[in-house]
C-alpha cells in the first residue's frame, strides 16, 4: 500500500533526492526497507528453526506433542 499510494502520489513530482526523481527514490527505499524488516522478522522468529535438522525435528515434535496435550484438556 505504502509504495502504491506513494507511487501514486509522487508520480508527477519533478523533485530529486540523491540526484534521483522522487518516485524512484521512493521505490528503492520501500525495497530497502521490506528487506530489512524480513531479516528482522526470520532473525527475531524464525533463525531457532534454521540449522541442525535433528534439533528441529525435536523441537517440531515438541510442540506437537504439547499442543494435542493442550487440546485434549480443552475437549474433557
Amino acid at each position: 500500500m505504502a509504495v502504491g499510494g506513494g507511487v501514486a502520489l509522487l508520480s508527477r513530482s519533478e523533485l530529486l533526492v540523491a540526484g534521483m526523481p522522487i518516485v524512484y527514490f521512493w521505490v528503492l527505499l520501500w525495497f530497502i526497507l521490506t528487506s530489512v524488516c524480513l531479516a528482522a522478522s526470520w532473525h527475531f522468529f524464525d533463525r531457532k528453526d534454521c540449522g541442525d535438522e535433528e534439533a528441529n525435528e525435536e523441537r517440531r515434535t515438541e510442540r506437537e506433542g504439547s499442543l494435542s496435550s493442550e487440546l485434549s484438556s480443552y475437549s474433557r
